[in-house]
């Protein structure tokens, strides 16, 4: 059966429509590299080459590097290269070193986004979404494999009440049901002559950091969050992120119920999906529930810059899917969706913006 033309109502209506229900969102790098390319993996791999040959590096550990680094020169796949490191003193001396770059390149933005000087791109798109939620469902579902904390920069510009499942003083404690309970607020209900003290829950953003955090750390056996140490960790401490690589699964494994167990819950309750500047690198998280829901048809949506092949093989197995990404060749808009013929192209907009998209698509 010949697949019909789609037009820009028809797109339209289907990304409105989307909206209907709340999604999860999951933002990726993309979202970091547009407030600056040196979050970019490109600028990470660089670092890495310049950095870890100064440390003094055992034979096993040297001959390990080497092979990341051939592996990168046949296949510039950075997460697949780093697959040949298998020493856990190597691998600590990466994810300290990762740590340290993307500290660094936080720091010299974070004041930037408070201060107005630069935007968080996907702000808006949040701020909208939370608006929109239901008295009975006050809770958006926000995932990141990113380790700088731009998102929470923004949010608390915006004044949206957020939690990362932490709670406490200067180091904070991993208990996402008192995190939850600083959500809450007290509203005077008067029925008759009577007057109620109701508690009530706040919209907010539950943010689950499946890799890790530049504030979190493993402490006395416990993942703790401290925004003290993300610029200048101790030796002592041993930071909580997970870099790429096959050590990736063996560590996710060793910290699931850390760092993925109320996102797999929120995910499994999910009906919906949208993807922020997230390139579908990171198999871990897009081939278990995630990939079984597009699979079976869950409604999606992908915001990104560019088109990858990655992207567009989850598009050929997801037939509720739509892609929304920059044309190659200029700054417009292109749209996807298997169900239709060909790619609809919008000359005179710019939708793989989020701000755009948000004005555009879910209104002003």
């Amino acid at each position: 059966m010949t697949k019909p033309i789609l037009t820009k109502e028809l797109a339209y209506k289907a990304l409105q429509d989307f909206f209907n229900d709340k999604p999860f969102v999951l933002f990726g790098t993309g979202t970091s590299c547009a407030v600056d390319l040196k979050f970019g993996m490109g600028a990470l791999e660089k670092h890495l080459r310049i950095a870890i040959p100064t440390k003094i590096l055992t034979a096993k550990q040297a001959a390990e590097w080497q092979s990341v680094v051939e592996n990168l020169e046949n296949h510039p796949d950075f997460e697949a290269a780093m697959n040949a490191i298998q020493d856990q003193t190597l691998l600590k001396q990466v994810i300290n070193e990762t740590a340290n770059y993307v500290a660094k390149v936080d720091q010299q933005n974070s004041l930037k986004i408070l201060n107005r000087i630069k935007t968080w791109p996907a702000i808006k798109l949040l701020q909208r979404l939370v608006d929109g939620l239901p008295e009975t469902d006050r809770i958006l579902h926000v995932a990141t494999p990113n380790y700088d904390l731009l998102a929470e920069y923004a949010i608390t510009l915006a004044n949206l009440p957020y939690t990362t499942g932490f709670w406490g003083g200067v180091v904070r404690k991993l208990d996402w049901a008192q995190a939850e309970r600083q959500m809450t607020y007290v509203d005077r209900v008067v029925t008759g002559r009577k007057t109620q003290n109701v508690t009530r829950l706040k919209k907010h953003i539950r943010l689950y950091k499946v890799h890790g955090s530049l504030n979190t750390f493993w402490i006395d056996n416990q993942c703790k969050e401290c925004n003290l140490w993300i610029y200048d960790c101790p030796e002592s401490l041993e930071r909580l992120i997970i870099t790429p690589g096959t050590s990736k699964y063996e560590k996710l494994h060793s910290y699931r119920g850390e760092l993925l167990s109320e996102y797999d819950k929120a995910v499994r309750n999910s009906r919906s999906f949208l993807f922020l500047g997230f390139g579908f690198n990171d198999q871990q998280l897009v081939e278990n529930d995630i990939g079984k829901k597009l699979q079976a048809q869950s409604p999606a949506l992908i915001i990104t810059r560019d088109w990858s092949q990655k992207i567009q093989d989850q598009l050929d197995k997801s037939k509720n899917a739509w892609l929304v990404c920059k044309h190659q060749d200029n700054d417009s808009t292109r749209i996807f969706n298997q169900q239709y013929h060909k790619w609809l192209d919008i000359p005179d907009k710019q939708l793989w913006c989020f701000d755009q998209f948000a004005t555009e698509i879910m209104g002003k």
